[in-house]
């Protein structure tokens, strides 16, 4: 549990200091995926958390999209999960 509480910041670190040349934006997508996977063992809060952070991760997107980066690419991924997610909490 302290594991995915520590993803979770991360995930939230690295959408903050995103940019189109991030070098380190794979990471963003490890860290949703493994989120995703174990995102039932989440407390409640952690889980708001979560979803504040895929709407960022959206909102980045759509800032960077024009950018062909690798960086963006995989910004890209993580948010076809983002949404996933994003889409159960609003039914």
């Amino acid at each position: 549990m302290k594991n995915l509480e520590k993803l979770l910041k991360a995930y939230g670190i690295g959408l903050n200091y995103f940019d189109e040349d991030d070098p380190e934006a794979d990471l963003l997508l490890i860290y949703r995926q493994e989120l995703e996977e174990n995102k039932h063992l989440l407390s409640p809060e952690d889980l708001d958390l979560l979803y504040q952070y895929d709407l960022k991760a959206v909102e980045l997107y759509e800032k960077y999209k024009k950018y062909d980066t690798e960086a963006v690419d995989w910004l890209k991924d993580t948010v076809q999960i983002a949404k996933s997610n994003l889409q159960k909490q609003l039914k």
